[in-house]
């Protein structure tokens, strides 16, 4: 049952249709933020990576896993920026 009490689907072509034109802008910035904050967690995660390899032990667990998501950061950090 569907009132249309909610939107149903965003619509991003409202923001240049009515003459503001800021939607292109807000997003070129947000998508700088977020490459920005990969790249901090992706530095995070290898330094991590890299001290659990020193540790030995059962501890390349850790490694393996925190290598795998610093690269995978990595590549997202690249596309957003």
């Amino acid at each position: 049952m569907e009132t249309g009490a909610l939107p149903v689907e965003l619509l991003p072509w409202v923001a240049t249709a009515n003459g503001t034109g800021v939607a292109g802008k807000i997003l070129f910035v947000h998508r700088r933020a977020l490459g920005v904050l990969f790249v901090l967690l992706a530095v995070g995660l290898g330094a991590i990576a890299v001290l659990s390899a020193l540790q030995g032990g059962q501890a390349w667990v850790i490694t393996f896993a925190a290598a795998v998501l610093a690269l995978w950061l990595a590549g997202l950090a690249r596309r957003a920026l």
